[in-house]
């Protein structure tokens, strides 16, 4: 039995969590390394930015108006007894010219994933934007 391995590392906010994550896979050409890194946030209902997201669309003025590397490229609302309890939004460090980050294997070596994580935990800590529904 194989198990895959995934690190995260979570910091917390006032009805708001930024999650950053790491995992590997088998790289798939010469210029690429192994790592892929993620930043995750996860909206719960309570947080006022909440309300600004409408459906199921990467593209819409909620994630728009998040600091998100490249964009958003990860949209959810994960659900509870039928409820949803927030809305996860990411980005992943996997795009065009991104070759540098998969190369990075530690937290420290990905101080750019972090610090854009920093950055966003700071926007959503901050009062929201309103938007146009």
């Amino acid at each position: 039995m194989s198990w895959d391995h995934k690190d995260v590392w979570r910091r917390r906010g006032k009805d708001f969590l930024i999650e950053v994550t790491r995992h590997s896979v088998k790289s798939v050409d010469y210029w690429e390394g192994p790592n892929r890194w993620c930043v995750y946030a996860y909206i719960y209902t309570a947080h006022p930015h909440f309300a600004a997201f409408d459906g199921p669309s990467i593209f819409q003025d909620a994630t728009s108006q998040m600091h998100l590397h490249r964009g958003c490229s990860f949209l959810e609302y994960p659900m509870y007894e039928g409820k949803v309890t927030s809305a996860k939004v990411g980005a992943d460090y996997h795009h065009l010219h991104d070759d540098r980050f998969t190369h990075y294997a530690t937290a420290s070596d990905a101080y750019e994933v972090f610090s854009d994580a920093d950055e966003l935990f700071e926007q959503l800590q901050r009062e929201p934007r309103q938007t146009a529904s």
